[in-house]
């Protein structure tokens, strides 16, 4: 099938709104979680100097240009480009010829006529990040980091106002702490229930229901999988949060508070775009990660 033509199949929408979908959401994490510049902080910026809002469009359109270009150059969908393939694009001086001399989608011309060392320099660091991250220590086990699964590593950062797992998980840390607090003093004796509970709880044997094994690069688990297994495992805390024994209060214990929140991050993994990371733009006629 032909390049363009996989992402349509894939995303419902060509391969330049996903460039451009990924490139917003690293411009966003950059601002609001680097530089700790929300939407309301950026307001009177704007008003003090019109021409940033217009400098911040082109620097995520040449940070599409340049993930659309890697995706192409190496023909693969732009959620599987390979981070560390990215740097060759946005190296001073090669990677303004670079740009200049490969193909363009229609879409993206303005982006090839505002290209500058400039710009290209704050492409850049909006990319830098990303692009090493497999260098980074601690590091991930597992093949070289996918720029899909990126984005969904930074939507599931807790308190990022664009990522949508942060009210599941904030909840079930929550809870988890007032159980080691009721714990540590006393208030919850742990039973033999809520003992044979978390054993339930902790399947000894993972679920995959698709795709089926072997999994993905070097034999590790594809995204897809882990987000199948989550949902398995949500299922089973909840099962076993209704076995568990009310106080006499007749109220559920620390344990039971926990087990039905996971629920709620595996159910957004289950509406996640349809990607092969996991990650994507949404609904086409709803523009972006």
């Amino acid at each position: 099938m032909e390049w363009e033509s996989r992402h349509r199949v894939r995303y419902g929408c060509g391969s330049w709104a996903c460039a451009m979908a990924q490139a917003r959401a690293c411009f966003e994490w950059e601002m609001d979680h680097e530089r700790g510049l929300d939407l309301q902080d950026r307001i009177p910026l704007v008003h003090a100097r019109p021409a940033l809002e217009r400098e911040w469009a082109a620097q995520q359109r040449l940070v599409a240009l340049i993930l659309w270009r890697a995706a192409r150059d190496h023909d693969v969908l732009v959620d599987e480009v390979v981070l560390h393939t990215l740097p060759r694009y946005y190296n001073p001086g090669p990677g303004l010829e670079l740009l200049r001399e490969g193909p363009v989608p229609a879409a993206a011309g303005r982006a090839l006529d505002e290209l500058s060392p400039d710009l290209l320099h704050q492409a850049a660091v909006l990319l830098a990040d990303h692009a090493f991250v497999d260098t980074a220590a601690p590091h991930r086990g597992g093949p070289p980091t996918t720029l899909g699964y990126r984005i969904r590593d930074l939507r599931a950062t807790p308190g990022w106002i664009e990522g949508d797992w942060t009210t599941g998980l904030d909840l079930a840390r929550g809870y988890r702490e007032t159980a080691w607090q009721k714990r540590a003093d006393g208030r919850w004796q742990v039973t033999q229930d809520d003992l044979r509970a978390a054993a339930q709880a902790s399947p000894d044997t993972p679920a995959y229901d698709y795709p089926a094994l072997p999994a993905g690069l070097g034999g590790y688990r594809l995204w897809l999988q882990d987000a199948h297994h989550l949902l398995a495992v949500a299922d089973t805390l909840a099962a076993v949060a209704d076995t568990l024994p009310r106080t006499a209060d007749g109220y559920t214990g620390p344990l039971a508070w926990s087990c039905p929140v996971t629920p709620v991050s595996a159910a957004s993994c289950a509406r996640a775009p349809r990607t092969s990371n996991g990650s994507g733009p949404p609904n086409p006629s709803s523009p972006p990660t």
